[in-house]
């Protein structure tokens, strides 16, 4: 039995080879392809560092816009790099997600809890 049987029923067994079905990783792919130039924000909740790990870890929350590996982030006027983007969609997340971000180009002391973090697609 497959999982597509398990997940949709005999419905999607009977489907034409021309049925779509998309995730909603997908659907914000589509609307940040749409938009453009997306722009997104977020409120850091805690950054650390890993044991071992030059990057930095942060958990925000997405107060405003999309996010996505493909974009850039910065905080208070610098420019640091999306190493990754990880959310229950994926490698995306959109507003009143909590995201955990892998960032390069800052220290965990230079980023304060509850201070804002800008994406803007490159």
């Amino acid at each position: 039995m497959s999982l597509v049987t398990l997940t949709f029923g005999n419905r999607a067994a009977n489907a034409s080879p021309s049925t779509f079905i998309s995730t909603p990783e997908e659907r914000i792919l589509q609307k940040l392809n749409q938009i453009g130039g997306a722009k997104g924000e977020a409120i850091i909740r805690k950054a650390c560092r890993f044991y071992s790990q030059e990057d930095v870890y942060i958990v925000a929350e997405v107060t405003e816009g999309f996010l996505s590996n493909n974009m850039a982030a910065f905080y208070n006027g610098k420019q640091l790099e999306i190493v990754d983007v990880e959310s229950k969609y994926g490698h995306n997340a959109k507003k009143g997600m909590t995201v955990g971000l892998t960032v390069r180009g800052i220290s965990e002391d230079e980023l304060q809890k509850d201070s804002i973090l800008n994406f803007e697609t490159q």
